[in-house]
């Protein structure tokens, strides 16, 4: 059974790892926006923005110490004029080793950040995700999540 807690920055090595993976599912979807893997740890200074911070975090799941998966999370507020002046959380990244998918872990992640989102007086949660991304919207969706607007893209050749 996994423990859950926020990511320390002992952590962002396990990240960059995790990260790197969910990059390549991207990236094997739709390789003109997504970056090819790189280098381990090559990443790390992205993520360690997400760790321990007041307006955003990294909540990990360990087995035996190391984590498995991660979400990254953080609270935001718009300041375009034309919409309504709400303090909401957005789900930056979730990921969980390919072994340790369809267990729960990423729905007891993301309940994590939405407790944290709670107590930092968000408004809603928000994530972005992609279309070609069929488990993970059905994972969203479960979790009550819809589908606000689409974001159409076109390639100029």
């Amino acid at each position: 059974m996994p423990q859950y807690r926020e990511a320390t920055l002992e952590d962002l090595s396990a990240i960059c790892t995790l990260g790197d993976a969910v990059n390549m599912i991207h990236h094997e979807a739709i390789p003109h926006i997504f970056a090819a893997t790189g280098e381990p740890n090559r990443d790390m200074e992205y993520w360690r923005g997400y760790v321990g911070g007041d307006t955003a975090t990294t909540f990990v799941a360990c087995l035996e110490g190391l984590p498995i998966a991660f979400a990254t999370v953080s609270v935001n507020k718009d300041v375009n004029p034309m919409l309504q002046p709400l303090r909401y959380a957005r789900i930056g990244t979730v990921s969980v080793a390919e072994r340790f998918r369809g267990q729960g872990i990423g729905r007891k992640l993301m309940a994590l950040s939405e407790d944290w989102s709670r107590r930092r007086d968000a408004f809603e949660m928000r994530i972005h995700v992609w279309s070609f991304n069929a488990r993970a919207l059905t994972l969203y969706e479960e979790l009550g999540y819809a589908e606000r607007s689409l974001n159409l893209g076109k390639l100029l050749s």
